[in-house]
C-alpha cells in the first residue's frame, strides 16, 4: 500500500502546522519517518537540516514524539520512574534530569500521581506523562500523532488547553500535530 507518495512542505522554528486527513491517510506513517522511525523508499527528508539517511541520530535528539495510546512505558513503575528512565535514554542524567523532571511534573499537574504505578493512571493522566517524557530533553520540535485519541471530550479539551497554555507558552517548540478532528487543528495550529 503507498502511504505517503509526493509530500513536499517545511516548517517554520516555532510554527504549529496541522495534518489533517481521514484514518490511513498516511499521517502515522508520515510522523514516524521525521522522527527516524521509518527509513522512506525514496525521496529527501530533512529534520532541523540534518538529513534523515545520513545523520539520523542528531535529528533525533532534536525530536520529541507524543503518540494516542501510549505502550512504551513501564506499568509496575511509577511516573516518575518512568521518567527518570526515559531520561536517562535522553542523556540528561542526575541533578538535571530531577529539575526537569520536577519542572514538567509541576507544569503539567502530574505531581500528585508522580509516585503512584503507572498502570493506575487514567488515560488522560498517561497522556500528560507522554508528553512530560516527549519534552524531557527539550527537543526543537514536537510531533504529536492524534494526542487526544481515546481520550473522553472533557479530557480533550483540557489536553488542548494544556498545549496551549503551558507548553507552546513555556517551551516553545515548533510542533507538527496530525489528527483528523478539524476542530483540534483549528484549536492549535497556524498552518494545516
Amino acid at each position: 500500500i503507498l502511504a505517503v507518495d509526493r509530500i513536499s512542505f517545511s516548517v517554520a522554528q516555532g510554527e504549529v502546522l496541522g495534518l489533517l486527513g481521514p484514518h490511513g491517510a498516511g499521517k502515522t506513517t508520515l510522523i514516524n519517518i521525521l522522527c527516524t522511525l521509518l527509513t522512506p523508499t525514496a525521496g529527501e527528508v530533512r529534520v532541523a537540516g540534518h538529513d534523515l539517511r545520513t545523520s539520523p541520530e542528531q535529528a533525533r535528539m532534536l525530536v520529541g514524539l507524543v503518540t494516542s495510546n501510549e505502550r512504551s512505558f513501564y506499568w509496575r513503575l511509577t511516573g516518575r520512574q518512568n521518567l527518570r528512565f526515559f531520561a536517562e535514554l535522553y542523556h540528561v542524567s542526575g541533578g538535571e534530569a530531577d529539575r526537569r523532571i520536577a519542572e514538567f511534573l509541576g507544569a503539567l499537574d502530574l505531581a500528585e500521581f508522580a509516585d503512584r504505578r503507572f498502570d493506575s493512571y487514567s488515560t488522560g493522566i498517561r497522556q500528560r506523562f507522554a508528553f512530560a517524557r516527549a519534552l524531557l530533553h527539550k527537543p526543537r520540535i514536537l510531533f504529536m500523532d492524534e494526542p487526544t485519541k481515546g481520550l473522553d471530550p472533557n479530557a480533550s479539551v483540557a489536553l488542548l488547553r494544556l498545549i496551549q497554555d503551558r507548553i507552546l507558552r513555556t517551551w516553545r517548540p515548533t510542533i507538527i500535530i496530525t489528527s483528523h478532528i478539524v476542530t483540534e487543528i483549528e484549536t492549535l495550529c497556524v498552518r494545516v
